[in-house]
């Protein structure tokens, strides 16, 4: 049984050490401080302690990985690190002190950064997958130890595709320590990297005459849709109804929602979000607002 110390933060991290735990030996857990949560600032724990505290093993929680920390992590004379998601930059001594392998949600060297699931989505790829790769200096550059892939769906979201991938990525982690001491390391082709753009909030922002069912995929949990008048789009379905009516128009109501005609098709949309308010049903916006067949959705 393997000995490993494990660097992780949010639930793809914490599915990852669920799987990857039944099997190794967890020594230690190295996580992300708890950090203030919800408009009463309330002190929340990360995903990965709320597991590692049924582990019974130390968990060690840093601002910064240092080389005090460095110093008691080797204490405990583990086999290697595995990192996933943690969520700061591994110094040169950690990489140079211990075999540190870092699980990452793309397939290397392409989508290197720390977004690559949304990027996957938004760019519409044909295929999905992770990767297993030894930690180097510089940004996800390491040499490649495997890789596993997902047959691609169109509708995945990005909770789904997380919880895909970090189920794969674990097997695959799995994989990896069994045949490490045979496996040749394969190095990345530089050359070919891409890389993540940084999300911002104004990626959000929609018009019913652009494709956007990528983004609502890719974008729902943050920083969501909006449109130009800061209404959230919620929760939509893009449907098999054809329209000829004009680009964000209400061409009918169903039983859930507000049927509007965009770009890519006739989007339903179920749940929406007006500035400052709850979010509430589709149909019970344009019912308020007195918005009718024929009418701007907006």
């Amino acid at each position: 049984m393997q000995k490993i110390i494990f660097f992780g933060t949010p639930a793809f991290a914490q599915r990852v050490l669920k799987i990857v735990g039944a099997v190794c030996e967890v020594l230690a857990v190295v996580t992300q401080p708890d950090r203030p949560f919800g408009r009463q600032k309330t002190l929340k724990m990360s995903a990965i302690k709320e597991l590692a505290i049924t582990y019974h093993c130390p968990i060690f929680q840093p601002e910064k990985l240092d080389d005090a920390l460095l110093q008691t992590l080797l204490e405990f004379k583990a086999d290697l690190f595995l990192v996933v998601a943690f969520g700061q930059i591994f110094p040169p001594q950690y990489l140079q002190s211990a075999l540190c392998l870092n699980i990452h949600a793309s397939i290397l060297p392409h989508l290197r950064g720390a977004s690559p699931m949304q990027e996957m989505i938004l760019e519409e790829r044909q295929r999905f997958g992770v990767t297993i790769m030894k930690m180097e200096e510089g940004l996800d550059c390491g040499e490649i130890l495997g890789i596993s892939f997902l047959p691609t769906n169109e509708n995945l979201t990005l909770s789904d595709l997380d919880e895909k991938l970090s189920i794969l990525g674990a097997k695959l982690a799995l994989k990896v320590l069994k045949y490490l001491p045979n496996l040749k390391p394969l190095a990345q082709i530089h050359c070919d990297a891409t890389f993540c753009k940084k999300i911002k909030k104004e990626a959000g922002l929609v018009h019913f005459s652009q494709k956007i069912y990528a983004k609502y995929l890719a974008l729902s949990q943050w920083p969501t849709l909006y449109l130009d008048n800061g209404l959230k789009l919620r929760k939509l379905v893009l449907t098999d109804t054809k329209s000829e009516a004009g680009y964000g128009k209400i061409i009918g109501l169903s039983s859930n929602g507000v049927l509007v005609c965009a770009l890519e098709g006739v989007f339903e949309i179920l749940e929406v979000q007006p500035p400052s308010k709850s979010t509430m049903g589709a149909l019970d916006y344009v019912r308020g607002r007195r918005l009718e067949i024929g009418d701007d959705f907006c």
